[in-house]
């Protein structure tokens, strides 16, 4: 049989494909060799970062004329200690007629009365104050 020559398209084309399966066989080598990543579950240490636990308030706001001392540590700036205080002054003292009288709680100063102020509320307040006016 006598060979023709091919022409240049065509010798290009099967070069082109012989460098296709050549470089295709060279990837597949080179990934196999190298393992894939794995997953490490390894903990992760910061250090100098503060984390913020967030804190909801229910909505509803505290008496403190009938709030137990769970009740009264949701308020802001009030812990388990202060909310003691609050329900022990109670007991002793009666009833908070307003809550400025918060004041006579030891620990429960201008700052943290202003803070748990609107939070908070004294059972039949609001027609003490209309009575008033």
């Amino acid at each position: 049989m006598n060979a023709r020559p091919l022409p240049a398209p065509e010798r290009g084309l099967i070069l082109l494909v012989g460098i296709a399966l050549l470089t295709s066989g060279v990837v597949l080598y080179i990934s196999r060799e190298q393992p894939p990543p794995t997953l490490v579950n390894e903990p992760i240490v910061l250090e100098n970062v503060l984390i913020v636990r967030p804190t909801f308030h229910d909505a509803r706001k505290v008496n403190v004329n009938a709030a137990s001392v769970e009740e009264l540590v949701r308020l802001p700036g009030i812990g388990e200690v202060l909310a003691g205080r609050i329900v022990a002054h109670r007991e002793e003292n009666g009833r908070f007629p307003s809550i400025d009288e918060l004041l006579a709680v030891r620990g429960i100063g201008p700052k943290v009365l202003e803070a748990i102020r609107e939070h908070v509320t004294i059972e039949g307040e609001e027609r003490e104050i209309s009575s008033d006016q």
